[in-house]
């Protein structure tokens, strides 16, 4: 299967040539490789910021199942041994936030924010990503100023899993152009268009 960044376009294009001593308008089929419409600036920090609501209800969430399972199985004192008061904010930064990332996109193919905005997580080829990639994903999300990183096309955590984010119908416009590609595509004067 073709790469998404190796999608190839053709377009004609009219080219004043000389043909038999006149100047012709001769049509020449060229190939672009089609620029992939990654989600990317202020949007991917606006998944941040709304990504931020929903792991504070999951932080919630867990630690009140927490507390629930603890006293009804008369283990309060785990609370107290575990230091969880006191090292909240590394428990929740470098184990809860990775783990709400891991679980949210291994399940729904991208964080809440993502799934509810219509945007997938895709490897190189438009798939689903494998369990490897999103591992690496969430992990990477623990690195200090690490959101930042998604003002450029893509994130840090994107470039080190091999992952990008997408729009599902900007995916679907890929995928059909995959096909197309697959196929077979003109060979009749064919040029790289070395202007892109």
């Amino acid at each position: 299967m073709q790469k998404i960044t190796e999608i190839k376009e053709y377009y004609t294009v009219n080219r004043r040539e000389k043909v038999d001593g006149e100047v012709r308008f001769v049509p020449k089929t060229k190939m672009r490789y089609k620029e992939v419409p990654y989600v990317s600036g202020w949007a991917r920090f606006g998944h941040f910021m709304l990504d931020r609501v929903f792991f504070i209800i999951f932080t919630l969430l867990f630690y009140v199942t927490l507390g629930l399972i603890l006293g009804l199985t008369n283990n309060a004192h785990l609370i107290e041994d575990l230091h969880l008061e006191d090292y909240e904010i590394f428990y929740n930064w470098l184990i809860l936030h990775p783990l709400f990332y891991f679980i949210f996109e291994l399940s729904l193919q991208g964080s809440p924010a993502k799934a509810l905005l219509g945007r997938v997580v895709v490897d190189e080829y438009g798939n689903k990503p494998t369990v490897k990639q999103f591992f690496i994903r969430s992990i990477s999300r623990s690195v200090p100023f690490e959101p930042f990183s998604c003002f450029s096309e893509t994130g840090w955590h994107d470039n080190w899993s091999g992952t990008f984010v997408i729009r599902k119908k900007d995916l679907a416009e890929l995928r059909l152009l995959q096909k197309i590609n697959d196929i077979g595509a003109p060979d009749q004067g064919e040029q790289k268009d070395d202007s892109n």
